[in-house]
């Protein structure tokens, strides 16, 4: 797998695969890392959330990096809203670094998580009133189960959205420029 940065990544990454599609999804750990910090795993925390930012080319969507949860976010235990302000601040210095907006990530009080009704419009209402540089965008959600079977990723394009299969890698990545 390559992703777009000259460096090696840590150990440890989770891998998507799309049936037939060839591209590959690659979450890295820095992004996994952040990620798992905002997990809901009391009974009080509130959903968070941000953006996904990174590179894509013919073989791999690469997530190299998260942004969020901010301040103004509308967070509840069952619901997340960006703060759009923040969320654009977060686009517009993660593109000044080269990394392409690549979609959405928040938290679910759930192990295995699922979307919702609510997630799935809120996807279709960002697509819809978003300029992109695709035409489909990821959509992440973080459950209490740690490592793969803690994340649920689909790609959402208008209406269709395919959800990915995830694995954990274990293996050192080497990142390309």
């Amino acid at each position: 797998m390559i992703c777009s940065l000259a460096k090696s990544m840590p150990r440890y990454s989770v891998l998507g695969h799309l049936d037939d599609v060839h591209q590959a999804l690659l979450i890295t750990r820095p992004a996994l890392q952040h990620l798992g910090r905002h997990r809901q795993s009391t009974p009080w925390a509130t959903e968070a959330g941000g953006q996904l930012f990174g590179t894509i080319n013919a073989a791999q969507v690469c997530v190299i990096e998260a942004s969020g949860p901010y301040a103004g976010d509308e967070r509840s235990r069952y619901r997340y809203r960006s703060n759009p302000a923040a969320a654009q601040r977060a686009i517009d210095d993660r593109h000044g670094k080269g990394l392409l907006y690549l979609g959405e990530w928040h938290t679910h009080a759930e192990d295995h998580p699922s979307a919702s009704d609510l997630d799935d419009d809120a996807m279709d209402r960002l697509i819809s009133s978003s300029q992109l540089n695709s035409d489909s965008l990821l959509m992440m959600i973080v459950g209490r189960a740690r490592g793969a079977a803690g994340l649920a990723v689909w790609c959402v394009s208008g209406k269709n959205m395919r959800q990915w299969s995830l694995s954990e890698s274990s293996e050192s990545i080497l990142v390309s420029k």
